[in-house]
């Protein structure tokens, strides 16, 4: 067989030479005949370059076809030895033939109507604009239509010129600068670009408007490198780097963001001037042929402002429309410049953009009434400058803060003291101002307000603008969160070390923060050295100097972070750096320490959000002013989000080597203090030891770098007490957050965060950005900004008692103990037996392994219980975004209400509500649920709690009691938040009137099933999944172990061992989690393990050997079971799993000419019903090596478009879909609750709102679900596939035997005989291509030429191959992509739910 392909190859090659050699003879006999006409014409000579030229390219064309015959893959190509002798002998019978006729004598020859050209001749007289490949394609098919359309001959031979223009065809390849991988002193201004590395291709479809450009990584890279410079005033560079970004757009248009954002920083220096500025933007329009849009005309207005220049004549030569539009850049004109243009008598209301509309009548209320006062709302103390009036109290008062903002802030809350004159009410708007001082999580006193308990005591009325207060309040509470929560994280630890000081020394396990402190202090100097060794790089002053290759070789290393490391702050590095590496400890598979790749990109994008955060504080600078005279005015300014750029990331390889500049100092000087024992002497010694220190290990057969943490550390990072020592970033929010508008503008205020959540995946992100300009995301926008607006608390109760269990050491419930050193069983002894021994080992390792679990878990639940410690007493909002598939998540990582029973318990609504009769029903009715008993109707579920009324009041009066009856609860943490809440209601002599604030839950019953069921049409399902109304709530867990069970029953009777052995152990509890990840997509392995799982307890150890074999069979039955009950939801999750295949097996129709090798580029893409277009992200991982000072990192490359990975696009696609259809019918009734006044907060399929709108919700739940499934889904999701993969072609393989595979190969050597050449897939899907564009004509005969052209595609289309389509095995052909028929769907309607009480409860 060897020898065969070597063969072939050699044929193959002979044959390519052979042809080309052909058209050596060819092209010379064709300068024969040129130079004959040249006799002939006498005077008439072509012109010399051009003769230059031609030689030059037939002798380029030549060798690319010589080099080409040589290096050609064998194997790659669709030939068998019949088509080699059949293209050999056809090629040496041209020869022949064209031997023949070069000895023939040569004359004149007049081109005839069946020998036009391919493509329509230029003329060289006029410049042509630049075209695309697919451009010539039409200009040469309109050719040929013209000519048939104008009587030409109606046998043109359409294929034989588009198979000479095959046979000329070369593909170019694209070409990079590589910039991504470079520095900033190695970027060129100029880099020549061709226009096919710069063309936008689609990501997986060409029906989206989504492309992407092969050159982003270099764009994204220059964008970030640009920022940085631009940040770092090195403006000589910055110019460089922003006019290499010029030839690598697909888009130029697009450059002026990059000409802006130079702009404006430069155009700041007070020593530019206007006329230069003037200059630089006519040199750019003249370079570069740019349009300057408004944000550049705000640019130049703030120069003018700034330079007291004539900015009059600037406007007047701009429409009202485009002064609106210039003016709605606040963040670059500010408040104060605009009201001073304002006051301008040529600017009219007109030109004033809406929500600066109120300023603008206020500047010209002054102009025109000095001694009026402005509004009612505004007060005297605003015009000048006085402080706001406090509230008198019995104390000394308190030194106000200076600012505006809290001016308006006092002036609101005066307005709680005219509702209601109380003593408390006075005392608390005193004592509220202390606050603005302290950092919310890190203050250093131990003063702070209960801002809920306040709340509570005061009237509707009242209530309603202490709200509007704490808005303003903590709008400055926020920023303080967002961009100082560093510096005060420091100012925590240098307290608590100067305190630790006066008491004789540090003391790591008594004073972490203060360690972290000592930490600080070394770090600093190290940091600030190599900060200033960077700018000294920028600046070229350390150039100047001569140094050694050594300090050369650390320069250019140093030259990747530079323009990065100088944005920040040396004091902030210091202390992100260290929250950082505290906060992964026990991360990625690592007991006591964490992955060093995670640990140094983790360090990076930190420094990088702090810089964004600092950019955006600078950026919204400008809008705050004395200029905003009311609080409306004030919220209005809040409620203006700055723009965020999402092109200028950092790259990965940036956020490596700035992680690794700023850890590896810290590694060199954070030290652990210890004490020992001196060996010879016993005397005590004490000592520093590192406490971070760099190592390898073997995770999953794979060596990786990792840091590992000092024990003592690790020790104290699990420890009994809070440590303060919370990364500030990404907290629950203050105030409401920042209302979604776009794929990347919404959520915190000066943290940058997107729309969806991704990992490494551009691909995702270009859609949400596409479909957010097209205006498709608002009602998922809608759905986002009511969870986010939803306000809350933290229950204070709850906390106290998990804190005192916490603080004993010990496990209590789900709390994890202290575990400092496991103990270890005693050895065997040393002539112990190998399989002892091997016991003991496997012990020791569990042992290890158990101890390391629990102390990750406390760490955990650490991190957790410290933040809500920060936020007690304080109104908490929690801004959410979404997956790819639209499942919605609060931001906030690490505390949520998304987390397990404890964190759950921790969380109050706000705002609270009246019971009435019936929330106190359903406040009953939530605790039977939590308590376990879930499965009773809705009336028993409310009699065992009213039987159990007694015990529940001593739980929350005693919850500490040993054995109390909350601990026997599920979840007994939210059971006791329940406790509380009705203990604090029975204290009314009318419960009913008491107002609630706990959230009540409605869940699903397995909603994944639900949704199926409604898909599918099951009667029977649906009737299991509660969708159907019924007397009392149906468990499907509990049906299908009863079908298990009769199934064993059968088996058992028939004589089955296996099932004998097994038919007394099935239990709910033992198919549960199959039946529960069955409909999203367990394998059958992984169900098997959970089987397995539930089925150890019923066995010894002798037994365990078998038990494998028992879960397969038991996994195989439940899946039979499982089958029988959802038919139709299962024949509808076969055919999502088939269409996904053909969809991750699909190839594009575009110009592949000569491309050996076809990629699978496709991902499955779908859209919501509330137009959310659902991108699957699994692609082949491209990684990449980055050198870095700590140690070499592989990252994954998200630029690149890779091959889509077809195992994992199949198999995840049905769980995805149902993911995206619980998703859409959240973000649905959100919405409706929403507009009907609700709180509303969910986790995934469990919905929560207040107990007294729990019917309301419950109506909303179940109108939402029959509004989603009134469509038929299947068809509509079959008809979007139709669309999105028109025309496009799928590998299959068919048996070798089949009548298709001998028409292909005609068909092949047909075509290879024409072009004197291999038929590469390439060039198969060109072919197949043109043929489509001929059927596409409006010309009735070129539609027929289309109709009688033959190719390899177009002759599968008479069968049905998909019916015989043979996996991987067979002959391999491309067809046409087509998708399965729809199942039919079932008789169930779906109109039903509505009077089902149990579909949600």
């Amino acid at each position: 067989m060897k020898i065969e392909n070597q063969v072939e190859s050699l044929e193959t090659q002979l044959s390519s030479i052979e042809g080309a050699n052909l058209n050596l003879e060819t092209m010379k006999a064709m300068k024969q005949g040129a130079a004959a006409m040249k006799q002939i014409h006498g005077e008439y000579n072509v012109d010399k370059v051009e003769d230059t030229m031609d030689d030059i390219r037939e002798q380029v064309e030549l060798a690319d076809e010589i080099s080409e015959a040589i290096s050609r893959p064998v194997g790659s190509e669709y030939v068998d030895e019949d088509e080699l002798d059949a293209e050999l002998a056809a090629l040496q019978e041209e020869e022949a033939e064209k031997e023949e006729q070069v000895k023939a004598p040569t004359q004149k020859v007049t081109p005839s109507a069946d020998k036009l050209p391919t493509f329509p001749t230029v003329n060289k007289a006029q410049p042509q604009a630049a075209i695309t490949e697919d451009d010539e394609d039409e200009e040469a098919l309109k050719a040929l239509q013209a000519e048939m359309g104008e009587g030409g001959r109606q046998d043109f031979p359409i294929l034989n010129n588009i198979l000479e223009d095959l046979k000329s065809k070369r593909v170019e390849t694209p070409s990079s600068p590589n910039y991504y991988q470079k520095t900033f002193s190695e970027i060129k201004e100029n880099h020549d670009i061709s226009d096919i590395s710069r063309k936008e291709t689609p990501w997986s479809s060409g029906y989206d408007p989504v492309t992407r450009s092969p050159l982003a990584k270099d764009v994204s890279h220059l964008q970030s490198l640009l920022d940085g410079l631009l940040s770092s005033g090195s403006f000589e560079r910055a110019f460089r780097v922003m006019s290499s970004i010029y030839p690598l757009l697909g888009n130029p248009e697009s450059f002026i963001e990059s000409v802006n954002r130079y702009l404006e920083q430069w155009s700041a220096q007070e020593s530019v001037s206007i006329s230069e500025v003037e200059s630089f933007l006519r040199d750019m329009q003249r370079k570069y042929t740019i349009q300057l849009n408004d944000r550049t005309h705000a640019i130049v207005l703030s120069k003018y402002m700034a330079a007291n220049g004539p900015y009059q004549t600037y406007l007047s030569k701009f429409s009202n429309q485009q002064k609106r539009n210039i003016f709605s850049h606040v963040e670059i004109l500010g408040i104060d410049d605009l009201s001073k243009i304002f006051e301008d008598p040529t600017i009219t209301e007109q030109s004033i953009p809406l929500d600066l509309k109120d300023t603008f009548a206020e500047v010209r209320n002054v102009i025109t009434n000095p001694n009026t006062s402005i509004k009612a709302e505004r007060a005297q103390y605003f015009e000048n400058g006085e402080q706001v009036p406090i509230i008198e109290k019995d104390a000394d008062r308190l030194m106000p803060v200076d600012s505006f903002g809290l001016k308006v802030i006092r002036h609101t809350l005066l307005g709680l003291k005219e509702e209601g004159d109380s003593e408390e009410i006075n005392k608390f708007l005193t004592s509220i101002e202390s606050d603005i001082q302290f950092h919310v999580l890190h203050n250093t006193s131990e003063i702070k307000n209960d801002y809920f308990q306040f709340f509570k005591t005061l009237s509707p009325q009242q209530q309603e603008k202490f709200n509007e207060a704490l808005d303003l309040f903590n709008e400055g509470r926020q920023r303080q969160l967002e961009i100082r929560g560093a510096d005060a994280a420091r100012e925590k630890w240098k307290h608590e070390y100067e305190e630790m000081q006066k008491r004789g020394g540090l003391n790591v396990s008594k004073g972490l923060n203060a360690q972290l402190y000592q930490w600080y202090m070394d770090l600093l100097p190290l940091i600030q050295e190599e900060v200033n060794k960077c700018k000294e790089l920028l600046t070229n002053e350390g150039i100047k100097v001569k140094i050694s290759q050594e300090e050369k070789k650390i320069n250019r290393e140093r030259e990747h972070y530079a323009p990065y490391l100088v944005l920040v702050p040396p004091e902030k590095m210091c202390v992100i750096t260290i929250l950082e590496l505290v906060k992964l400890n026990s991360t990625g598979g690592i007991v006591g320490g964490m992955r060093t790749a995670r640990a140094l990109l983790s360090v990076g994008r930190a420094i990088e959000l702090e810089y964004r955060s600092q950019s955006l504080v600078q950026s919204d600078r400008k809008k705050f002013s004395k200029k905003l005279k009311t609080t409306k005015q004030w919220k209005a300014m809040l409620s203006k989000s700055s723009q965020i750029d999402d092109d200028n990331e950092w790259s990965k390889n940036v956020l490596g080597k700035v992680g690794a500049a700023l850890i590896r100092p810290l590694i060199s000087v954070a030290k652990v203090p210890v004490i020992g024992k001196n060996p010879t002497t016993g005397e005590e010694v004490t000592g520093v030891q590192a406490a971070f220190h760099h190592t390898y290990q073997f995770l999953n057969g794979q060596k990786i770098g990792i840091l590992k943490i000092h024990k003592k550390i690790n020790d104290q990072l699990g420890s009994n007490n809070f440590q303060n020592s919370v990364q500030p970033q990404l907290l629950p929010m203050l105030v409401p957050p920042v209302k979604w508008e776009s794929h990347n503008k919404g959520g915190y205020y000066y943290s940058r965060t997107n729309i969806v959540r991704m990992k490494d995946s551009n691909e995702i992100m270009a859609y949400m950005k596409a479909a957010a300009n097209r205006g498709l995301l608002t009602e998922v926008y809608d759905g986002l900004n009511i969870l986010g607006e939803t306000p809350w608390t933290v229950n204070r109760n709850v906390f106290d008692v998990i804190s005192h269990f916490w603080n004993t050491g010990n496990e209590f419930l789900s709390i994890p103990p202290v575990i400092v050193d496991p103990e270890y069983p005693p050895p065997p002894p040393s002539n112990a037996g190998p399989k002892v021994k091997l016991e003991y080992e496997r012990l020791v390792k569990s042992i290890l392994h158990d101890a390391a679990s629990l102390k990750s878990q406390r760490c955990d639940v650490n991190y957790r219980l410290e933040i809500a410690r920060g936020f007690l007493g304080e109104r908490i909002f929690f801004p959410h975004n979404i997956d790819f598939r639209g499942r919605a998540y609060p931001i906030s990582p690490h505390f949520n209400h998304l987390g397990s029973d404890v964190t759950r318990s921790l969380f109050l609504f706000w705002n609270g509500k009246e019971l009435g009769e019936s929330g106190l029903k359903w406040l009953k009715i939530h605790l039977a649920n939590v308590y376990g008993v879930d499965k009773a109707p809705l009336e028993g579920r409310v009699k065992f709690v009213e039987d159990n009324l007694q015990n529940v009041f001593e739980s929350a009066q005693d919850p500490y009691k040993p054995n109390a009856w909350w601990t026997k609860a599920e979840k007994p943490w939210q059971a006791l938040s329940v406790c509380f809440e009705l203990n604090e209601a029975y204290k009314l002599s009318d419960p009913t009137k008491y107002i609630s604030h706990i959230p009540v839950h409605q869940d699903g019953t397995c909603n994944g099933l639900q949704h199926y069921a409604a898909l599918g049409g099951d009667i029977e399902g649906a009737k299991q999944v509660n969708l159907v109304p019924a007397d009392r709530p149906q468990d499907v867990y509990t049906y299908v172990s009863k079908l298990v069970q009769k199934k064993l029953d059968e088996e058992a009777e028939a004589g089955d061992e296996t099932a004998m052995k097994l038919k007394d152990k099935i239990t709910r509890k033992v198919v549960k989690q199959t039946v529960m990840t069955n409909v999203y997509g367990v394998t059958f392995i992984g169900a098997t393990a959970q089987i397995q799982k539930q089925l150890e307890p019923y066995f010894n150890k002798e037994d365990r050997e078998s038990l494998i074999h028992f879960a397969r069979y038991l996994t195989t039955r439940v899946f039979s079971c499982i089958r029988e009950l959802f038919s139709g939801a299962h024949l509808i999750q076969d055919w999502l799993g088939e269409s996904a295949k053909r969809i991750s097996k699909s190839v594009r129709i575009e110009e592949r000419v000569g491309e050996v090798n076809v990629s699978h580029l496709s991902s499955v893409i779908w859209t919501t019903a509330i137009g959310l277009p659902c991108v699957q992200p699994y692609r082949s991982l491209k990684s990449e090596i980055i050198k870095t000072k700590l140690q070499d990192i592989s990252i994954i490359d998200p630029s690149t478009i890779t091959q889509v990975d077809a195992r994992k696009q199949q198999q995840a696609f049905p769980p995805n879909f149902v993911h995206s259809l619980d998703a859409t019918h959240m973000l649905m009734t959100a919405k409706a609750c929403g507009d009907l006044g609700l709180a509303f907060a969910s986790v995934h399929d469990s919905f929560w709102t207040h107990a007294a709108d729990v019917e309301i919700m419950n109506s909303q739940i179940r109108d939402q679900f029959i509004k989603l499934h009134s469509n038929n889904l299947i068809q509509q999701l079959k008809e979007e596939f139709e669309t999105r993969y028109k025309d496009y072609l799928q590998v299959i393989h068919v048996p070798i035997d089949h009548p298709v595979v001998q028409e292909v190969k005609e068909i092949r050597k047909s075509i290879v005989k024409k072009i004197k050449r291999g038929l590469t897939l390439g060039d198969e899907i060109h072919l197949e291509n043109q043929r489509r564009k001929l059927l596409a004509s409006k010309n009735p005969q070129v539609v027929e030429e289309g109709k009688n052209m033959e190719t390899t595609i177009s002759v599968t289309e008479k069968y049905d191959l998909y019916s015989i389509a043979s996996g991987s095995v067979g002959y391999p052909l491309l067809i046409p992509l087509k998708f399965p028929d729809i199942p039919p769907r079932g008789e169930f309607n779906v109109e039903t739910v509505k009077d089902s009480l149990y579909f949600f409860s």
